[in-house]
């Protein structure tokens, strides 16, 4: 500041007038209004030593206190300090000028030296306001650039999405050590478990500590609308959104020593509270506080790119028990101890929360040994934890598949492979840990589901399926004619035809089958409508398979009632196929939908009869036409005793219950003339009739009926 007023020159010139007004004096010391010495022309000895006495007074003085009643003159060393306050024209005190006179020549009471100094103090106090002036402009620039630089390059590190929310806050709090002028600055959101410093600030331990005091009285201050504090250390400011409560707090240390004003650090900090919000919400999730999907995700392809490290898949077993039994409310503590333990076993590992109840974990530099024992222990400390309302009490478990990074090369790092060691974990009895084997049949069946559920659901976005019809030959008189059961087919990029064989599998683990089925069943009745307007009342029937998860769902049943009336097609053309295992598992499901569409004038078939412990048991809970006999008592019916007695036995239950009955799977005429011999109404099979598109079935039996109407003599 001395520089920008030119003190050599401009207090040179001054001090040489008050030397011509006031001959006595030796020595000139200026003092600004912090009582820092910033200009002093010395008597020839050189300024004496400052007294306690002189420091009292100087001090009074800068806080605007009147002098004493003798004056503010005191002896100092061989000289007499007369101390005079300098004022700008607004009264705003500018520092203290010292006039140091020698007390042998005769000396001025302090107010006759005050009287005969005050032209040159006027002249000088009017300079040294408007100097003070330049200079505040000048320092008001200079802060405004500053906060605009470090508000322009807080907006840049806001807006690159590629780095994560820890290193951007990281960078901000550097930032604001820079270009504030502070000494330190930290941040602490301790739902996150984040706790960042820049600077000469507090170590993470002491800034979490800090917070907890302070966030004690944030509430309150909250309540009355304040969400700032200061001590003379520390400017603080509450992390919160608008409507929440504050859940964190970002602070400035050494803030008194910054050239910015309060009320501009203030706003500073208060625009970078506003965004703390938004990157918190994107890069961690909001119920436990882990990382966020895709962090974790960037992340698993630098560790995978390194192949350097574990994956863990985890998912609460039953969480639905939680919601329904107890309300999400207590789901939601099951998802935050699991949480919990996760950071207790995995410390400075990457955890996330991928949705609902699934969650994963990065562990770098670990072998899949370590990682076993890792998962064994969350599984048994996840356990241990009761959870209790009104009475109940239930204990929660997790299931945990681990692979190495890179296990299976299906570009999702070692995310597929851990997934199928997780579903094989649930299927081996849950609560457990299982690790992806290469050599272990059923999971690489299910690394092949993973693989082929991409290619499934492309195949039903771009329509790149289609129906087949499979016909059944009526093997007594006075059966439907035209029986076909309708197949799905993917057609391949060569045009072929993959089999259900290759994809079922990995559409009913995904839990595509619902919306696979919706499409059969929209394509089966648009095609009927398009090429089948003549087989209303005609001898044909279409066999629909449905699968458990459709009839599980709640919509399915209105779909297909809708689909079925605004097609146009009579309803009795239509039959739908439910295996045994599907009716029985989802018993009150398949009921009602077997007796509305048994209402509307649909059939339906029990498919693979014969499989359960108890399948004629079964046989009065459900209204069907139909039961298809299990093809594993077909295949070798011409040569074991044993089928043909379960065969039979069918048959002889279908006769008394007045139901038609189909063998699948005939492959030689043998079986053919044994299934007639046993009295079967259907055989099914390649040996009795081949697979064609349904649209040309349909097509052919349409125009088949049509001229078989023409032919009919007219009636009377």
């Amino acid at each position: 500041m001395a520089e920008l007023l030119g003190k050599e020159v401009v207090l040179g010139d001054y001090g040489a007038l008050f030397r011509a007004v006031l001959p006595q004096v030796r020595g000139i010391v200026c003092h600004d209004a912090r009582g820092q010495v910033f200009w002093t022309e010395a008597p020839q000895e050189g300024v004496p030593p400052v007294s306690d006495a002189y420091r009292s007074l100087l001090v009074r003085l800068l806080k605007g206190e009147a002098p004493p009643v003798e004056g503010a003159r005191l002896p100092l060393g061989a000289c007499l300090a007369h101390l005079v306050p300098l004022a700008g024209e607004d009264g705003r005190l500018l520092g203290v000028l010292n006039l140091l006179t020698d007390p042998a020549v005769a000396s001025l009471p302090y107010a006759s030296l005050l009287e005969q100094a005050a032209p040159a103090l006027r002249v000088l106090q009017r300079e040294l306001t408007l100097r003070y002036r330049l200079v505040e402009s000048q320092r008001k620039l200079q802060v405004q650039a500053a906060e605009e630089r470090l508000l322009h390059k807080v907006e840049r590190l806001l807006h690159d999405r590629q780095q994560p929310c820890e290193r951007t806050l990281a960078g901000i709090l550097e930032l604001c050590c820079e270009h504030l002028g502070i000494r330190g600055a930290w941040v602490v959101i301790p739902g996150k478990h984040l706790a960042l410093t820049a600077g000469e600030a507090l170590d993470p331990a002491a800034a979490r500590q800090a917070c907890a005091r302070l966030m004690a009285g944030v509430g309150a201050a909250s309540a009355a609308g304040g969400d700032v504090g200061r001590s003379d250390e520390l400017l603080w400011i509450a992390v919160q959104s608008p409507g929440r409560p504050a859940h964190g707090i970002l602070a400035l240390t050494g803030w008194r020593h910054s050239r910015f004003s309060e009320r501009r650090l203030i706003r500073v900090i208060r625009y970078v509270v506003s965004h703390v919000d938004s990157l918190l919400d994107r890069d961690y999730d909001d119920l436990t506080g882990l990382a966020s999907w895709p962090v974790f995700e960037r992340e698993l392809a630098a560790a995978t790119a390194a192949d350097d490290g574990v994956v863990m898949a985890m998912d609460v077993d039953r969480l639905h028990v939680f919601n329904e039994t107890f309300g999400r409310e207590v789901g939601d503590e099951v998802l935050l101890h699991l949480a919990t333990v996760l950071r207790d076993a995995l410390p400075g590992h990457l955890l996330t929360r991928i949705t609902g109840d699934q969650f994963a974990a990065l562990l770098r530099h670990t072998g899949v040994d370590e990682a076993r024992v890792l998962g064994e222990r969350i599984c048994v400390r996840f356990r241990e934890r009761c959870f209790e309302r009104d009475g109940q009490i239930h204990r929660a478990s997790v299931s945990i598949g681990i692979s190495a990074l890179g296990a299976v090369s299906d570009g999702d790092g070692g995310m597929g492979a851990a997934r199928v060691a997780l579903q094989a974990a649930k299927d081996r009895g849950r609560g457990r840990a299982e690790v992806y084997q290469s050599a272990d049949a059923s999971l690489v069946q299910r690394v092949d589901d993973i693989q082929l559920i991409g290619h499934v659901r492309s195949a039903i976005e771009n329509n790149r399926l289609v129906l087949v019809a499979q016909p059944l030959a009526a093997l007594k008189s006075g059966r439907v004619a035209d029986y076909n059961e309708v197949l799905v087919r993917i057609v391949n990029d060569d045009g072929q035809h993959m089999p259900p064989g290759e994809f079922m599998s990995a559409a009913e683990r995904y839990q595509l089958m619902e919306e696979l089925d919706r499409w059969v069943v929209s394509t089966t009745l648009r095609l009927l409508a398009q090429h089948g307007r003549h087989l209303a009342g005609s001898a044909a029937r279409f066999a629909i398979n449905l699968s458990g998860q459709s009839l599980g769902s709640r919509h399915f049943l209105h779909f297909v009632e809708s689909a079925v009336r605004s097609s146009g097609v009579a309803p009795d053309v239509i039959a739908f196929e439910i295996t045994e295992s599907v009716a029985v598992a989802k018993m009150q499901q398949a009921q009602a939908f077997m007796q509305a569409m048994r209402a509307m004038g649909c059939h339906f078939s029990l498919d693979d009869f014969g499989t359960g412990l108890s399948s004629f048991a079964y046989l009065k809970l459900f209204p069907v036409d139909t039961l298809k006999i299990d093809g594993s008592f077909v295949r070798d019916l011409a040569t074991n005793v044993v089928s043909q007695s379960v065969v039979a036995a069918i048959a002889e239950v279908a006769r008394v219950m007045q139901l038609e009955t189909v063998a699948e799977f005939v492959e030689d005429q043998a079986a053919l003339d044994l299934l007639r011999q046993l009295n079967i109404s259907y055989a099914q099979g390649y040996f009795v009739g081949q697979t064609g598109l349904l649209a040309d079935r349909i097509a052919s039996l349409d125009h088949t009926a049509r001229n078989s109407r023409q032919r009919r003599p007219a009636a009377g």
